[in-house]
């Protein structure tokens, strides 16, 4: 993503012409409008087109959108982290290990969705250094449930405001019990 010099991050590029070869040779921001059900952040424009990897060149790992992700934190407290994430949030608790199978392991949790390509995995150990832009959104395509809310806060979340505006007028954000962000935003989102 290339930050622009009207502030906005873009993710949509289009193609500058090599004059000497009448061809695309790099990427450059494509300014306009957002697209309807995008992101503020994204802007669209006649013939914008996302450039990942670059044309002609395959990624340097192969992965397609089904790719399981693994998204690991340390944590203080797996106790107060489960609270949270399982029985606040509503993630199943898709593995749990004790620092006692192994030597030189740590206690970990992972939490997520069974039928999910993602999960999050919380390990013991290590001081957590969350930022403000540190975030966990999850595109809710809908209202955020007064209750979710009020689970969040009665299982250890922090509601907070986030220094970006854009998700205090569409979402809703906690902190978990290590500082990590949780967003839980009304819209939706789609990669195609």
């Amino acid at each position: 993503m290339a930050l622009a010099a009207d502030g906005i991050r873009h993710a949509l590029f289009a193609p500058a012409e090599d004059a000497r070869v009448g061809r695309a040779t790099e990427t450059r921001p494509v300014p306009g409008p957002m697209r309807a059900g995008a992101p503020h952040a994204y802007a669209a424009g006649p013939g914008a087109r996302r450039v990942c990897p670059p044309p002609g060149r395959s990624p340097a790992v192969p992965f397609t959108g089904q790719t399981h992700i693994r998204i690991a934190r340390p944590s203080r407290d797996l106790a107060a982290a489960e609270r949270f994430w399982a029985h606040g949030l509503g993630l199943d608790v898709l593995w749990r290990a004790g620092a006692e199978r192994a030597p030189g392991t740590h206690d970990l949790l992972m939490v997520g969705h069974p039928d999910a390509p993602w999960h999050l995995e919380l390990v013991h150990g290590g001081e957590p250094h969350p930022t403000e832009e540190d975030l966990l959104v999850l595109y809710l395509d809908g209202p955020v449930p007064e209750e979710t809310v009020d689970r969040l806060a009665k299982h250890g979340g922090k509601r907070v405001e986030s220094p970006n505006p854009y998700w205090n007028e569409w979402g809703v954000t906690f902190e978990d019990p290590d500082g990590y962000r949780l967003v839980l935003c009304r819209r939706g989102w789609s990669n195609s």
